[in-house]
């Protein structure tokens, strides 16, 4: 815990998306919709400016910028932790200062990309943005597919051990096992949260401490029930709703994936707005795509109604 208390809860935090206008600025009247659906739809905490956020394609003072108006619309209502990776060091600290200022409760860091680094740099990089902002949990942000390499279980386990403000790790890749060998290194347990929607159920089951869900932009209310009910004990629910949100995640397949959750947020009659350049947004043939196969599941309907 750090020494003011500030980190994530437990549970399901939305890896919320940005809305972009026709001119590509973010559009400030919508973020603030999709934060009000979010607390309607019962999400446990808001995961910003990340990958499904687009953060990476803002320059430091824009994402500063939406960082503010997250914590003025959040209003307190739900906690906000804040992506503030990049390829330098002094950016990271910058964007971390800024978040602990405003008021976030946490910090997340991917492995800075372009470069490849060692153990020891990693170490220097993320030990150096949690004493920008020692007064807010910091987690490791492993994302292999966007950063081009990870950070490893060893240099996580050693930032948790060794920097008192660091207490976790996102990760992001599709392996049950690495989550489980998070869980079992010796020392301090890291509050792990899965950023693979399909692992939401197992990673519970094996102790994590939430997920970090970029459909929850779309269907928090899904879930938010995966979560109710394996936390709960209610398994074989649990199972049943997490084979509903892998359907889902099924029919994104083959479909730029920012823009694809954006048309199911869209979907619910939220405005999701446009993504930012070069990210591709969905053509007409591929939405039809996308709704032709939802159709094959009427399980899903009942996620999918208009909010």
């Amino acid at each position: 815990m750090t020494a003011t208390g500030r980190k994530a809860p437990p549970g399901i935090l939305c890896a919320l998306i940005t809305p972009f206008l026709d001119d590509e600025t973010p559009d400030y009247g919508a973020l603030g919709e999709l934060i009000d659906f979010q607390l309607a739809g019962g999400s446990h905490g808001l995961f910003v400016l990340g990958t499904t956020g687009e953060g990476v394609l803002l320059g430091a003072d824009e994402r500063m910028k939406v960082a503010v108006e997250v914590m003025q619309r959040a209003a307190g209502r739900i906690p906000v932790v804040v992506h503030c990776g990049a390829p330098d060091t002094r950016t990271v600290i910058d964007l971390a200062r800024q978040a602990e200022e405003i008021g976030a409760d946490g910090v997340a860091v991917v492995a800075p990309y372009y470069f490849r680094y060692g153990d020891d740099a990693l170490i220097r990089h993320f030990t150096r943005a949690a004493e920008g902002a020692p007064g807010l949990a910091h987690y490791v942000y492993e994302n292999p597919g966007v950063a081009g390499y990870e950070a490893g279980i060893g240099v996580v386990t050693r930032l948790i051990n060794e920097v008192p403000n660091i207490v976790g790790v996102k990760d992001t890749g599709d392996s049950i096992g690495k989550i489980t060998q998070y869980l079992v290194q010796p020392g301090v347990r890291p509050d792990v949260y899965v950023g693979n929607n399909l692992l939401i159920f197992p990673a519970l089951l094996l102790g994590a401490h939430g997920a970090v869900s970029a459909l929850a932009n779309a269907v928090p209310e899904l879930t938010r029930a995966i979560h109710a009910a394996a936390t709960s004990g209610s398994l074989n629910d649990a199972r049943a709703l997490q084979f509903d949100l892998a359907r889902l995640h099924g029919s994104l397949e083959g479909i730029p994936y920012v823009a694809a959750v954006k048309h199911l947020v869209n979907r619910r009659g939220l405005p999701a707005g446009r993504t930012r350049g070069p990210q591709a947004n969905v053509t007409p043939e591929q939405g039809a795509a996308i709704d032709r196969r939802l159709e094959a599941f009427p399980e899903l309907h009942r996620w999918l109604s208009p909010a």
